[in-house]
């Protein structure tokens, strides 16, 4: 099994069918997941969402795909232009 790696704000994560994300927050309380991250959905809105370690790799937390829209949210902003910035910028 892969060790979880190291990951701080703002660094990039790869999940499921090989999406970019970033990192927003690292939970201290686990039950919230561990990880915040913020991605781009297929229809090029900006949700946040909570994710865990499971089996060498990153998944939400929940079995079905919860979040809002970063967007939104004000403490979401670096993070949400970054994302749209894209990755190799």
């Amino acid at each position: 099994m892969t060790e979880k790696p190291t990951v701080a704000p703002g660094d990039w994560i790869t999940f499921g069918n090989n999406i970019s994300a970033v990192v927003c927050t690292i939970y201290e309380n686990t039950s919230l997941g561990e990880i915040e991250v913020v991605y781009i959905d297929s229809r090029d809105r900006a949700i946040n969402a909570d994710m865990v370690w499971r089996d060498g790799k990153w998944e939400f937390k929940s079995s079905e795909v919860c979040g809002g829209y970063a967007d939104k949210y004000t403490r979401l902003e670096q993070f949400v232009s970054k994302l749209r910035s894209g990755r190799f910028r």
